[in-house]
This record gives structure tokens, sequence and C-alpha cells, in this order.
């Protein structure tokens, strides 16, 4: 198991002008890379699939983070297609769609993803993608993460029946 930082998934819901409403999900999940670290990942990435079915039912969805998932078979924690197959697994278990798929995303292998899907009320389209590192540095320049920002822009409209 990955005992380098607090893993999990919290969720709040947000009331669009319209009145829709969106379940707006953020994670940081399971790293490594033994077995036991991707069989941990499958397991989370079941249980926040079917905590979605269970509360979201219906509604709009966005998830992001820290998927720990390195989509890039290239990338030297990759482990091999292991971890594509369980973003992949989740993606369609919840109903969502990569926001870089989307997009034209710099960067189709990070392991901050964000996915989203419409619901009830409110359709949801991801219209930009981008990691503007430049603008997440402290004074002194360093950066304020290990990771570099991930910003997806959405346009949203009432959907009606």
């Amino acid at each position: 198991g990955d005992c380098l930082a607090m893993k999990g998934f919290a969720m709040v819901t947000m009331t669009l002008a319209s009145g829709a409403l969106v379940d707006v999900y953020t994670l940081h999940a399971e790293a490594g890379g033994t077995a036991e670290d991707q069989r941990l990942q499958g397991e989370d990435y079941t249980q926040l699939a079917d905590f979605i079915a269970a509360t979201s039912a219906g509604r709009a969805v966005i998830v992001g983070g820290d998927t720990n998932l390195h989509t890039d078979t290239t990338h030297p924690d990759a482990e091999g297609e292991a971890d594509t197959v369980i973003w992949q697994g989740f993606l369609a278990a919840a109903g969502l769609t990569d926001a870089c798929a989307a997009t034209e995303c710099p960067d189709t292998g990070s392991i901050d993803k964000i996915a989203y899907r419409s619901g009830e009320g409110v359709r949801l389209t991801a219209t930009s993608h981008t990691m503007p590192r430049e603008r997440f540095t402290a004074p002194d320049g360093d950066a304020l993460s290990d990771h570099p920002p991930v910003v997806v822009e959405f346009a949203w409209r009432e959907r009606r029946g």
C-alpha cells in the first residue's frame, strides 16, 4: 500500500444558475507499482464508480485529481497496460468521458486527470484542457506543487426533457 500521503475522495454538489445539479469529486488515488498496489488501485476505482452510481445517479458529474494512473505506457512508472485498463474501466463504469480525450490535451499520459458526464438538467462539454505551470508559482518562482495544474473549462447548457 501507499503510505506517503492520505488517499481517498471527497464530493460536493454544486447548483448551477438554472438549478441543475453537478456532483464534483476530487481524488488522490493509491500509488505504487507492485502487484498489491495494482490490485488496490483497481478496487479503489471500483469503489469510487459504485459510490458515483449510488450517490450521483442521474446527475452530471466532474471527477478530478491525482489518479496515480500512468496511462502513457512509455512512462517509467507505467505498469504496462494495467493503469490504462483501470482508468478505462472506471470511465466506462461511471459513464464518464476523459476531458483530455475530449479536447486537444497537452499531456495524455498525465496522472492528474479530469473526467465528466452530463446529467439531468445539464449538458457538460469540455472546451479546453491546459496545464499552465507558469501561472502556479510562488513569489520566488518555485512551483507550488510537485504536479502541474490541470485546468479544464466546461461549457454547460440546460438540458430539457
